[in-house]
């Protein structure tokens, strides 16, 4: 199964995470073959790099937190709050196969809805659906934030491939799931692929 995991860096962490960078990048790469997507969400401008989302294969929950404790910059108190949800691909894309233009930047959403919207996204899901798939070149790769049984809806996380912030600013507001007030909890940041999960630098 599928999660997203997003995890926070602490304030004033700049000196540590560059203590413990390579100890990280190391431990990624025996997470390779089951990676779909890693890497660091940072400010609008990239002065500072604000924690990580990655969206990953584990077989079980308990696997994911194993991942998120082991990970070098959590025991180095670089990051010590996290969010790790089920996730499902509806495209199946990678970040060895996705759509994406040389000279863009990429910039992360990742919503929980709000409580009782679940009748409004389902109401809403087919315009929802609509909008992205008419803006697949700009959307690397979506799907939904799932409950832990896997059966519900209770949010949504993509990546985007857009010019500038404007652009995906836009994208984000003018969103179905948005405009519908189906969302509460919204991180949105510029994004960038790891070191070791970025096909134009491997």
């Amino acid at each position: 199964m599928h999660f997203s995991i997003l995890i926070f860096d602490e304030p004033d962490s700049a000196a540590l995470r560059d203590e413990y960078r390579t100890r990280h990048l190391d431990y990624l790469k025996d997470f390779d073959a089951q990676t779909l997507f890693a890497g660091p969400f940072t400010s609008d401008d990239e002065s500072a790099d604000l924690g990580s989302l990655r969206l990953i294969e584990f077989p079980d929950r308990a696997a994911a937190e194993k991942h998120v404790t082991d990970e070098p910059y959590v025991i180095g108190g670089v990051q010590k709050r996290w969010m790790i949800h089920r996730w499902q691909s509806h495209n199946g894309l990678t970040w060895r196969d996705c759509p994406r233009t040389e000279g863009n930047i990429q910039v992360m959403f990742h919503a929980l809805d709000g409580e009782g919207t679940a009748e409004l996204r389902q109401e809403t899901t087919p315009h929802n659906l609509a909008y992205l798939t008419e803006r697949a070149d700009s959307v690397m790769v979506r799907g939904p934030i799932l409950s832990d049984d896997g059966e519900n809806h209770i949010g949504s996380c993509f990546l985007m491939d857009v010019p500038d912030m404007e652009t995906a600013t836009r994208l984000k507001d003018e969103m179905p799931f948005t405009t519908a007030g189906v969302f509460d909890r919204v991180v949105f940041h510029r994004w960038r692929f790891g070191r070791v999960f970025d096909r134009f630098k491997v």
